[in-house]
């Protein structure tokens, strides 16, 4: 009760503040000051700005400053009167207003009849004056000009500068395809806050942009970054208002298709090869995109409705994806062709890890100690005819899509207006293996059955001439629903004592090279998450002052349920035979991998409020300064899957009153001390003041100096208690390390005794398994976001705009993970008592045995030999979800803009910048603390700082749109009039990535499994080949004392046992990117207001062979020859093999009217 009544006075507190909008502004502002000839200020002057296209009227009257506002008008197009009695009656047209803009205009009345008139044709000018931060606006002409390959809007936020799409953290195995993750001046990738029509438009469950709508059917958007006034909040790195478009008082729409056929493109550089022709194939790429828009009045100049739909087809088979698997030969027991130069190089073991002769002499093994579960799954595999093991093969990518907008705008007198607009996106894939099913191998990929439902009201009250208020409700809905491939389970081929959530799934990964089956992001889940809120802002002029006040208030309700590990997930990664494939032959896994569904039922209020003021202290200095209250209202599982571990209860010997059989420093919902249903603490008092000034530096309007600073705060998304929901006893998540591969619970030494504790049943006395994988809560605190600025701003003429900004930002706070218990690395063999020893603590094995294996890891972690009784035996990976994480950023942004006029628009900027973080903060995502991911520098989480994850040294951006002029003569205006040319240009230098070492001494990293622990560099260019050509080297093999042909686990570049590599946190820059994308439209006109246009749209125009990096975590990347690795003892190590798209073009016909 006394929590419903708390909330009930946050939602009447937030109400009576009439709440300020902090989900950003879908509208424009006029304000100036009236002046006489003299110079004397005029009030009373009654100023009227009129919607050209709506008739929408709005007035006020100058206060006795002189000074006006007119807060909250729509876009478009205005007219604006000023008239006093004695005065001639001043006009001026040709305003464009623009989302969230700011123009002053300064009105000089001259002395007069009412009824003669001052006209003046000019727009605003394109300086800010008045508003803080740095921002760039993206206008209707260029978001329905430029070349925008898959026409995704929200790939134009990366145009606008300081902007990197991070596709580490996108989520979009669990939500909308196409939604990209961006970092925005070294801001978090989940930190930008979407709005759309002024109403909230992120999906909280990975806090990134929910579908925009297609370009056709939006007006426009604007980016705005580092230290925003006070009504911006909720997410910290940047804002984003975008602006649906609406009818006016002409009907007027548009029909088009746009069409694709991989006939009419470039093939891709690493295409199959058709072994008859000897020639490329291509990709059997069909797509068609077609619709229309239509928008119009209802009745003129009050009740308006705009409309749209999108739909797209999507028809291919890439035919480009890269796989090895055994060959006749490896079946025989020959390895010979694999392990020769011209494959893969790497021999196998002639020794096991324990010293012992393999027996694998001349790179064969005798087939009789091949596994039988091993070889019934390969007889389901496809051959392959390649004496390497390699096959190439097409994974069917059939996606349909469908966007449907709508928005009513309704004028119900001169002083208030109301808005509701709707916006649907649905998307429907097949699975890739019910398409092709005679090859397992695309059982990898997933289909889907997505929607994300919107909906907004707006309402906008002038209260009076100097008091407006703008409201919003919001209702947002997604819908994922990932469907996984239907095969076979582990039990049909032959593994014992087996129990599968899913009973026609398996997940199995052999690397180096090598391939996968299932995967942990390919099976069948649901993702469904509801938000809804209100927002309104109260903008009131009282003489120089524009006062702003409000807040919002969100409620969010997310239920997820994942299948990650629920099949069990075998791993084969070479370190038996120094192959992966031959490990799997022998029925050798390095793990196994298993736990229950991931169920997250996570329910959250989002709570804000602010007030600002805008004081313009005279005619040059305007200051912006005000505050934010964003408290940290903590998160509800409303299961209470999730649990805290405290060392010193744990040495206290208190033990969870829940469960009453958890090892011991274990505690769950319901313990005393325990903080409600997710562990940790709500955090009132959490205040984000901000400050910043304008100097119009001569006083009219052309040249402007700005600065601000500020903090903010970000929240953690929905999806960050995944790895929460399946611990023990929940999902009983554990780790058996060197399993039987025909029955994983009967390993020796796992502790399971041959029972399988799955399916999962709990109750107070449920027993924990042993070797659980912990992950626990921490009293995290919400991203800390301190941000600066100082930018200059010069406008030349009447239409370009010239400006340098400095943009930096401090980070605390950021969500990282850390091992509690790392298996502690003891070096050498055990005395004759059988004792090894390191750090203080004592090992006990077989005398003279290998103290430190892969086989005997859990048995040397912290807790085993401290106290294995109570709780070292229950507990392997034991990971926080920390916020202990930083980072710090510094850019320069130059930028030149051309707004429309004399057939010329443009865009340009160029960023410099440099992110910089810990090893924790760069390698922590957004799904919490990932224990496949933990900091390697246990205890100390400020260590291994280096380049950010975000960090582009370098990025420049081109978008000009050229229209030819209307010739008067008939035959050139037939040959030359009509035409438009437009450009995307975009060029990054490299991300920088980690060099890794995880072959061969895998288990000694720091003393536990570390899957990426650096390399050993040991001097030298780290970059090789710099041409960047396809097959090309990249990285330098002898900067970590490898060969040309490749780098053994033997090599110099693995770290010592026990110790980690000196190759530095993300210090090797990848190869740069480019874009260069090229429109041409020709455009027909059939009557006064209808034409036709046709497009040719070309992407990649030069056909240039651009390399990628495979994305983090994605463990294709470490079984295909197609993708660039970062792996040192991988052959393919740095070789350039993954293109990025070769030239593919585009045709369009649009009807417009």
């Amino acid at each position: 009760m006394r929590e419903i009544t708390r909330y009930c006075a946050l939602t009447l507190f937030v109400s009576v503040l009439v709440s300020a909008s902090a989900w950003a502004q879908s509208t424009a502002q006029i304000s100036g000051t009236v002046k006489d000839a003299s110079g004397a200020v005029l009030p009373g002057v009654e100023v009227t700005a009129t919607q050209i296209e709506t008739g929408i009227v709005r007035s006020t009257v100058s206060n006795e400053t002189g000074v006006y506002v007119l807060p909250n008008l729509p876009l478009g197009p205005y007219k604006l009167e000023a008239a006093l009695a004695g005065f001639r009656t001043f006009i001026q047209t040709g305003i464009v207003l623009q989302v969230n803009s700011n123009p002053v205009i300064n009105v000089t009345l001259e002395v007069g009849q009412r009824s003669e008139q001052v006209e003046v044709q000019a727009n605003a000018a394109l300086v800010e004056t008045r508003t803080v931060g740095v921002g760039q606006t993206m206008e209707t002409q260029r978001i329905l000009e430029l070349p925008l390959n898959g026409r995704n809007a929200a790939e134009l936020v990366l145009t606008v500068g300081a902007a990197v799409n991070i596709p580490e953290y996108a989520s979009q195995p669990r939500s909308m395809q196409g939604q990209l993750s961006i970092a925005v001046a070294g801001g978090l990738p989940s930190g930008v806050n979407y709005s759309l029509d002024g109403a909230q438009h992120n999906n909280p469950y990975d806090n990134l942009s929910l579908p925009l709508p297609f370009p056709d059917a939006l007006q426009e958007f604007k980016v705005e970054t580092s230290a925003l006034s006070a009504s911006q909040g909720q997410h910290s790195s940047a804002q984003v208002n975008s602006v649906t478009k609406s009818g006016t008082n002409d009907f007027h729409g548009s029909l088009f298709e746009f069409v694709r056929n991989d006939l009419l493109n470039a093939t891709n550089y690493f295409a199959k090869v058709d072994p008859n022709t000897g020639k490329k194939v291509h990709s059997t790429l069909k797509r068609n995109q077609f619709g229309g828009t239509a928008g119009g009045p209802i009745f003129r100049n009050k009740l308006f409705f705009f409309g749209g739909y999108q739909g797209t087809i999507n028809r291919q088979d890439p035919a480009n994806v890269q796989n090895f698997i055994p060959t006749a030969a490896m079946l025989q027991g020959d390895f010979t062709g694999i392990a020769s130069p011209a494959c893969n190089g790497r021999k196998l073991n002639e020794t096991f890890p324990d010293g012992t002769p393999s027996g694998f002499g001349n790179n064969r093994i005798d087939p009789l100690r091949f596994d039988p579960v091993a070889l019934n799954l390969i007889k389901k595999l496809p051959t392959t005819s390649n004496p390497c093991g390699l096959i190439t093969y097409g994974n069917p990518g059939n996606l349909d899509t469908k966007q449907y907008v709508g928005k009513v705008d309704y004028q119900l007198n001169a002083a208030h207006s109301i808005m509701g607009r709707v916006l649907f996106t649905g998307e429907d894939q097949p699975v890739p293996y019910s398409l092709s099913p005679n090859n397992l191998l695309t059982t990898f990929d997933r289909g889907r059955s997505n929607f994300a439902q919107s909906y907004a009201i707006g309402d906008t009250w002038l209260l009076s001439p100097q008091t407006v208020v703008s409201s919003r409700l919001v209702t947002n809905y997604t819908d994922i629903q990932r469907l996984g491939a239907e095969f076979f389970n582990w039990g049909d081929v032959g593994v014992k004592n087996y129990f599968s959530y899913q009973p026609k799934y398996l997940q199995l990964t052999v690397a180096n090279p090598g391939f996968a089956l299932g995967g942990g992001t390919a099976n069948t889940s649901t993702y469904r998450t509801f938000s809804s809120g209100l927002n309104s802002d109260a903008s009131l002029t009282r003489g120089a002052h524009q006062f702003s006040i409000g807040g919002a208030l969100l409620w969010i309700d997310s239920n997820s349920n994942a299948n990650v590990s629920s099949s069990g997930s075998f791993t084969f990664n070479g370190q038996f035979t120094g192959l992966g494939l031959a490990d799997l032959l022998l029925g050798k896994p390095s793990t196994f991998v298993q736990a229950g569904p991931n169920v997250d039922y996570m329910r959250k209020w989002y709570l804000g409020a602010y007030v600002a003021d805008t004081w313009k202290l005279n005619q040059r200095w305007t200051l912006n300064y005000g505050v934010r209250w964003e408290p940290d209202l903590a998160e509800t599982l409303t299961l209470g899957y999730v649990a805290k571990y405290s060392e010193q209860a744990r040495a206290a010997g208190t033990r969870s009153t829940v469960f009453q059989r958890a090892p011991l420093g274990f505690s769950f919902p319901g313990d005393p001390g325990f903080q409600g249903k997710t562990g940790r603490d709500r955090n009132w008092w959490e205040f984000a003041p901000r400050f910043g000034f304008a100097w119009d530096v001569r006083g009219d309007g052309k040249t402007s100096v700005r600065a601000s600073t500020g903090l903010g705060y970000d929240y953690p998304n929905a999806q960050y208690h995944l790895w929460t929901s399946i611990i023990p006893p929940f999902g009983s998540s554990t780790t058996i390390v060197n399993p039987v591969f025909s029955d994983p619970w009967s390993t020796p030494g796992a502790g399971y005794n041959g029972i399988n504790p799955f399916p999962v049943r709990f109750g107070p006395n449920t027993p924990f398994v042993p070797n659980g994988n912990f992950t626990v809560m921490t009293n995290i605190k919400p991203a800390q976001v301190q941000s600066w600025n100082l930018s200059i701003q010069r406008q030349l003429g009447n239409d370009w705009l010239v400006s340098a900004s400095y943009i930096g930002d401090h980070i605390i706070h950021m969500l990282g993970s850390e091992q509690l218990n790392p298996a502690i690395y003891f070096p050498g063999n055990a005395d004759a008592g059988g004792n090894c020893f390191a750090q203080g603590y004592t090992f006990r094995t077989t005398a003279g045995a290998v103290c430190s294996t892969t086989g005997n890891t859990n048995l040397r972690r912290r807790l085993s030999l401290t106290d294995f009784q109570n709780t070292g035996q229950y507990v392997a990976n034991l990971v926080p979800v920390g916020s202990g994480g930083k980072s710090s950023y510094n850019g320069l942004l130059l930028e030149m803009r051309k707004r429309a006029g004399k057939g010329v628009t443009l865009g340009a900027n160029y960023t410099w910048s440099h992110c910089i973080a810990p090893y924790q903060s760069n390698e922590a995502g957004d799904t919490g603390a990932n224990p496949s991911i933990p900091n390697p520098y246990i205890g100390n989480r400020d260590a291994g700082r280096g380049n950010c994850l975000s960090d582009r040294r370098q990025l420049f951006h081109f978008t000009p749109v050229l229209e030819t002029p209307n010739f008067q003569g008939p035959m050139l205006r037939r040959i030359a009039s009509g035409w438009r040319l437009s450009t995307i240009y975009g060029y990054s230098t490299g991300e920088y990535v980690n060099i890794t070492a995880t072959g061969g001494n895998d288990f000694a990293r720091n003393g536990t499994n570390v899957a990426n622990q650096l390399a050993q560099y040991v001097g030298g260019d780290r970059i090789g080949d710099h041409s960047g050509r396809p097959r090309s080297r990249w990285f330098n093999n002898a900067a970590y004392s490898c060969t040309p042909t490749g780098c053994p686990a033997d090599s110099g570049a693995v770290p010592t046992f026990g110790l980690i590599g000196n190759s530095g946190t993300r210090a090797v820059a990848a190869p740069g990117h480019f874009d260069f994308n090229v429109a041409l439209t020709r455009s027909f006109r059939l009557k006064e207001n209808q034409r036709v246009e046709f497009r040719w749209e070309v992407y990649n125009v030069t056909n240039s062979f651009r390399s990628l990096l495979a994305p983090s975590g994605d463990t294709r990347a470490t079984t295909c020859t197609n993708c660039v690795s970062t792996e040192i003892t991988n052959p393919n190590f740095g070789l350039l093999t993954i293109s990025d798209d070769p030239r593919i073009m585009q045709f369009a016909l649009k009807y417009l009217f």
